[in-house]
């Protein structure tokens, strides 16, 4: 697929249902499953906790369903705020919001250069024909403005509006290196708006004289029902 082509499919998107997604939860009572793993330098799972709450419609918190844990996570650090308490019942943060910002590297004209683009035409979400599209960094390319390595847009091919984007962003500040993956995806609810599905995040911090910290947590929304 030609790069003019490509480029045409990400200068119309539409990032409407994208942005509101989280907000839009306020309308439904919805049920949220979590899971946070901590990981080791192997990958291998040291600490884990699962929740699964379901929120009323509006602003009031969840009510705790079910919950699990094993092993201890590492109190402090970088990655703290990753780490979950079990008492936690308040709404999800917006994810969409850290995924994608107002003008990422990869859609502004200005440095789209920085990137090879490819185009996949025959994906379904959620039975919705979508297009694919993924945009890698060139090689040699760095920059704050270019700190994400890779995208992957899912965009309803009809309203051309962004409803699914995997993001891995890398960066070094002196010798603390980050690498971070944010998976948002959404789904239709019963009234048919564009609602979160699954939020996906993994992050990993390697500083000097340190093991690097790794935590990964997963969110599966279910059970829409509009107020």
């Amino acid at each position: 697929m030609p790069r003019d082509s490509v480029l045409a499919v990400l200068t119309r998107l539409n990032r409407t249902a994208f942005d509101s997604a989280f907000a839009r939860l306020d309308a439904y009572a919805v049920t949220r499953h979590v899971r946070t793993e901590q990981l080791d330098t192997t990958g291998t799972i040291t600490a884990r906790r699962t929740r699964t709450l379901r929120y009323p419609p509006g602003p009031d918190p969840g009510t705790v369903q079910r919950a699990d844990s094993a092993g201890q996570f590492r109190a402090g650090g970088l990655l703290a705020g990753l780490s979950p308490t079990p008492s936690r019942r308040t709404r999800p943060n917006n994810l969409a919001e850290q995924a994608l910002s107002d003008q990422p590297a990869y859609l502004a004209p200005r440095t789209q250069e920085a990137y090879r683009y490819a185009l996949r035409r025959d994906s379904l979400l959620d039975g919705t024909p979508t297009h694919v599209v993924e945009a890698k960094a060139r090689s040699g390319e760095r920059g704050a403005d270019r700190s994400i390595r890779y995208a992957r847009l899912t965009i309803d091919r009809a309203s051309h509006e962004l409803v699914g984007l995997s993001t891995t962003r890398a960066s070094q500040i002196l010798l603390f290196r980050e690498q971070s993956q944010i998976t948002l995806r959404l789904r239709r609810a019963p009234d048919e708006a564009w609602v979160p599905h699954l939020a996906r995040t993994r992050a990993v911090v390697d500083v000097p004289l340190r093991a690097p910290r790794q935590f990964r947590t997963t969110s599966a929304y279910s059970g829409y029902v509009p107020r």
